[in-house]
């Protein structure tokens, strides 16, 4: 008396599994290029810009942390220095992606 065998994987399953791999491998490529492009825009911003945003578009309180934290220049300060600037560097990238500027 023989034993039965187990067919490992259906022949609908393999093709599920080759769709589901076709379909991750489109959102990957279209992942990555959103993450190179997010990327190519993050390293476009200048120095200049980047002034200009906060000096533009910083609300009075940023602007007092950002003075006070200048006059103090604790390591806390410079972190609320860099968070401020990062904000204002995020909202650039953020302009540019959305395909302003």
């Amino acid at each position: 008396m023989s034993t039965p065998t187990l067919v490992s994987g259906s022949r609908m399953q393999r093709t599920a599994d080759w769709l589901w791999d076709v379909q991750q491998a489109a959102q990957d490529e279209l992942d990555l290029i959103a993450y190179e492009r997010r990327e190519a825009a993050e390293r476009a911003v200048t120095f200049a810009e980047l002034l200009e945003e906060c000096a533009e578009n910083f609300t009075e309180p940023q602007m007092e942390v950002f003075m006070k934290a200048l006059a103090r220049g604790s390591n806390e300060d410079v972190h609320a220095i860099y968070c401020l600037l990062d904000q204002a560097k995020e909202t650039l990238v953020k302009r540019r992606l959305a395909g302003g500027a």
